[in-house]
């Protein structure tokens, strides 16, 4: 008998439990991942020194451990990693060295699009405006919001210094609509600064095209500027006296006297403008991936995160307490004035109602976490809709944010893993041809429909579909059909019989997935790219089948092996506190808890901003990777993939944020 299908999973948690429990390896890293122990200890001391500010040690740390360990797991994330630190070291031409290497490396990889969203800024702070055009511009297509409009500020600045002044307002004017209070004022400056060299003709065509509205005011300014410092007193007073008559109380009018009198006194709005000022990565110390350190930022005091949970619940208890927590330890890290109110539903979704609608009537109660179970959930996220308080479900229930702008889900669901699984596959490993093998019930039908739809959209096809019922033991046919059923007896060869696929995926239990691994190699299937789904992390695949899936990848939620930041400070601060590793609940909890953090310290201190910032937020530094959240509310993140190597589970790729080229 196969083990339950994970879309079974909310009815039966005590096999979540046993695969988070799978998950939390208890041995060293070291050994097993390509790591030794002066590896670990330079690349400690980088991110420590990023942690004090002090770049230019962190740096000199990081390029020794990229030299001495050029195929370590994590290359990827350390140059991402030493490129940030680089900028903040004032070392622009590492800082471009780094993060071209990384394009060049890992052109499909979890961090190319932050290395292409840093380059624009870097080529501005060389002053180096062409390329920092040209890489503005390819960067903006794939963001929105303030991202789009930082990037925007770049495409603007190279703009202005190439002296492309009309097209530099005009999207100076363009970036202010979109952008963040730093961003935006930034943008004034830059607008200012743009009409100040434009001509006497392009001034007054705005000024007719704007009237009152900003910027029509600031060209009158300017024409009557450019008048009086050419010596043109005559224009200056016409000038003058018409934007006195129609914009009395504007801030610039005072100055406007002293440019008749003494106009070489009189400094431009904008004389302090510098287009190629460096702005530094977003993050505590602009270095993400080494340190992370969390900080709140101006969070108010007294205010609650309501944790509602099934605390008292048989089966689900022992996640309840992990989720708290993975929380606890999110609010210490930061040191917010947050507190945490443990409400237990006891598994009734009734009570879940009722625990949302009083978190809401506190004022001091800024969100809720939780809960975890199929139905508590879904009637948690209405009532928060309804009374209108941000909530994070831990939750796999599907639908759960559709529609709901108060509610947000943090869970590798199947759906994600699928998804995962096959832009891996297609993007990272360049699979055109792939063959799905699943079990002919919802959940592999649903599997299969998930991981089809992504790897078409991203210009693969699946070729090769078969489907089994494991109890009726048909599976044996399925594989002889998807392999070709040709078997010489070379299973304990490395032949391998030729396929119209180069890898195949294969969502069920590791129990099942042993089987028809054992049936495809004896079929001479011996080398295929095996790709699968947290069903596989068990202790027994590996002694099993390791043989078969050296080049497997397995998504998972989070993993004791990550190398990351906050897995790593998360792990560590767990198993002080517990003696444990921490389980996927407690990643999901300390997530939960970092994106309200996040959010609050960038404005969101009610809970309609509050709402409103974690959709805003482009990427938060989790335990799971730097996840966000889509327009729906829906967790993104590449997650954590293993795989095997030898007769065991090893780290193949770090989290990563979300792509969707």
């Amino acid at each position: 008998m196969s083990l339950p299908s994970l879309s079974r999973l909310p009815l039966t948690l005590l096999l979540v439990l046993f695969l988070s429990s799978c998950i939390t390896f208890t041995g060293s890293p070291s050994g097993s991942t390509g790591w030794d122990s002066a590896g670990d200890t330079v690349l400690n001391r980088a991110d420590e020194a990023a942690r004090r500010g002090d770049f230019s040690s962190a740096l000199r740390d990081y390029n020794l451990y990229l030299s001495s360990n050029p195929s370590s797991p994590i290359r990827e994330a350390v140059l991402s990693t030493a490129g940030t630190a680089a900028e903040r070291a004032g070392d622009f031409r590492a800082a471009l060295g780094l993060y071209n290497t990384l394009a060049k490396e890992y052109p499909g990889g979890s961090y190319a699009r932050q290395a292409a969203e840093r380059l624009p800024q870097v080529y501005l702070a060389m002053n180096r405006p062409k390329e920092a055009l040209e890489a503005a511009r390819a960067a903006v297509g794939g963001l929105s919001g303030e991202g789009q409009a930082a990037m925007r500020l770049v495409e603007a600045g190279s703009l202005y210094l190439l002296g492309r002044y009309s097209e530099a307002g005009q999207t100076y004017l363009a970036v202010q609509s979109a952008a963040d209070t730093t961003t935006r004022n930034q943008a004034i400056q830059g607008l200012a600064a743009s009409l100040e060299h434009l001509s006497q003709e392009e001034l007054s065509n705005i000024a007719r095209q704007y009237g009152s509205n900003y910027p029509g005011p600031e060209a009158v300014w300017f024409m009557a500027f450019q008048s009086a410092k050419s010596g043109d007193m005559a224009t200056y007073q016409a000038q003058a006296q018409y934007f006195l008559n129609y914009f009395p109380t504007h801030p610039w009018a005072a100055s406007l006297a002293s440019l008749g009198t003494s106009p070489a006194s009189v400094p431009s709005p904008s004389a302090s403008f510098n287009p190629a000022q460096y702005v530094p990565p977003a993050g505590a110390g602009g270095v993400q991936g080494a340190g992370g350190m969390l900080t709140a930022g101006p969070i108010p005091q007294g205010m609650v995160i309501a944790a509602i949970l099934p605390l008292s619940q048989d089966n689900s208890a022992p996640f309840s307490q992990e989720i708290l927590a993975g929380l606890r330890i999110a609010i210490n890290k930061s040191g917010a004035p947050i507190s945490i109110r443990e409400l237990d539903t006891e598994g009734k979704p009734a009570n879940a109602v009722r625990l949302v609608s009083e978190a809401a009537d506190d004022p001091t109660v800024i969100a809720v976490v939780g809960p975890i179970n199929s139905p508590e959930a879904l009637a948690a996220a209405q009532t928060a809709q309804q009374v209108g308080i941000p909530l994070i479900a831990i939750s796999q229930r599907l639908g759960i944010t559709q529609d709901r702008n108060y509610v947000f889900r943090i869970f590798l669901t199947p759906k994600h893993q699928a998804e995962s699984v096959a832009r891996y596959a297609v993007l990272d490993k360049g699979h055109k041809s792939l063959a799905a093998l699943y079990p002919n019930d919802s959940y592999g039908q649903n599997m299969l429909a998930y991981f089809q739809a992504e790897a078409v959209r991203l210009g693969a096809q699946v070729l090769v579909q078969d489907t089994y019922d494991f109890q009726t033991g048909n599976w044996k046919d399925a594989v002889d059909r998807v392999s070709g059923g040709q078997s010489v007896r070379r299973a304990s060869t490395s032949y391998q019989a030729p396929t119209s696929y180069t890898a195949m995926y294969l969502p069920d239990s590791a129990r099942v997935v042993s089987l028809i691994l054992a049936q495809m190699a004896y079929n001479d299937v011996t080398r295929m790219e095996y790709l699968g789904s947290l069903l596989w992390v068990t202790p027994d695949l590996p002694q099993n089948s390791g043989r078969y899936l050296k080049d497997s990848a397995i998504p998972v939620p989070f993993s004791s092996l990550s190398r990351s930041p906050e897995a790593l400070a998360l792990s560590e601060t767990y198993m002080a506190n517990t003696g444990k590793n921490p389980g996927q609940f407690a990643a999901y909890g300390y997530d939960a808890g970092v994106a309200i953090l996040t959010a609050l310290g960038s404005g969101g201190t009610n809970r309609v901003n509050l709402g409103r910032a974690l959709l805003l937020q482009t990427s938060f530094p989790g335990a799971t990777g730097p996840f966000s959240f889509d327009s729906q509310g829906e967790y993104r993140v590449e997650p954590v993939f293993l795989t095997v190597k030898g007769t065991e589970f090893t780290l193949l790729k770090e989290a990563g944020p979300f792509r969707n080229p």
